[in-house]
C-alpha cells in the first residue's frame, strides 16, 4: 500500500520562516545590550592623568624606530564601537555575531596588558655586567634563568611590572551555565569588563528569543492528517 507524507511543504516553509524570524528577535534582543556594553566600556576609560606617568607624554618626532602607542583618552573612547554583524546558522545552531570592538592601539594595550602575565615581566634584579643591562630572574629553573639572562636594551628592567601593576586588574566573564568559558582571552578593563557585567542579560535575551521563535512557530506551522 502506497504511504503519503504529508506536511513536508509546510515544514520547509516553517524551516525558513525559523531562520529569519529568530534572526529578527535576536537582533531586536541584543541591540540595547551591545550598546550599552559599548557605552559602558567608553566610560570606563581612565583620562590622561590616571595612566602611567610618561604614557600620555608626546613623541618625539626625532625617532627612527616605531614608538610604544601614546595614550590619549578621547582617542581611546573614540575607537571604541559597536557593530552590527550577521547572525549565521550553522548545523549545530546559531552564531551571533555583533560585537563591540575597539581600534586604538592604546586602547588595545590597556584592555588587554597582564592577560598572559598578571604582574607583567616575572620580578628581576638587574646588575651591571660590561656595561650593559642584564637581568636575573630571583628564582626559576635554570632553563628560565638562562633566557632572562640576555641583554636587552632597556634602563628600566622593572619597566613591564611597572606597567601592568599600575592598571586596574583584569576583569573576568561570569560563569553563565551552558556557555563555554573562553580563559584568558575574555578579560580586559574596558570592553571586557562591560560585557562582564551586561552578559548574563545578553544570553538570558538570546534564549527568550529563540523559545519565542519555536513557540511562534509550533502555533503556526500545522501538519495535516492524511483522511
Amino acid at each position: 500500500m502506497p504511504t503519503e507524507v504529508v506536511g513536508v511543504k509546510e515544514v520547509m516553509k516553517g524551516l525558513s520562516f525559523i531562520d529569519e524570524d529568530m534572526y529578527k528577535r535576536i537582533k531586536t534582543a541584543i541591540d540595547p545590550l551591545m550598546r550599552q556594553v559599548e557605552a559602558d566600556a567608553k566610560d570606563d576609560v581612565p583620562s590622561n592623568t590616571e595612566v602611567l606617568s610618561g604614557w600620555s607624554k608626546p613623541i618625539s618626532s626625532d625617532i627612527k624606530y616605531r614608538p610604544f602607542p601614546k595614550y590619549e583618552a578621547n582617542n581611546v573612547r573614540g575607537g571604541i564601537g559597536y557593530k552590527e554583524g550577521q547572525n549565521r546558522k550553522f548545523a549545530n545552531g546559531f552564531q551571533v555575531e555583533n560585537y563591540v570592538y575597539n581600534i586604538n592601539a592604546a586602547g588595545r594595550i590597556y584592555e588587554t596588558a597582564g592577560r598572559l602575565n598578571p604582574q607583567g615581566r616575572a620580578p628581576f634584579t638587574s646588575v651591571n655586567q660590561g656595561g650593559g643591562t642584564v637581568a636575573f630572574k630571583k628564582s626559576g629553573s635554570a632553563k628560565s634563568r638562562s633566557r632572562s639572562t640576555r641583554s636587552y636594551n632597556s634602563n628600566n628592567p622593572f619597566a613591564g611590572y611597572q606597567f601592568v601593576t599600575d592598571m586596574p586588574a583584569l576583569t573576568s566573564q561570569p560563569r553563565i551555565k551552558g556557555v563555554r568559558s573562553g580563559g584568558t582571552k575574555t578579560k580586559g578593563r574596558l570592553i571586557y569588563k562591560a560585557f562582564a557585567k551586561t552578559s548574563p542579560k545578553i544570553y538570558d535575551a538570546i534564549l527568550k528569543a529563540i523559545n519565542a521563535t519555536a513557540t511562534h512557530f509550533n502555533d503556526n506551522t500545522k501538519i495535516k492528517k492524511a483522511a
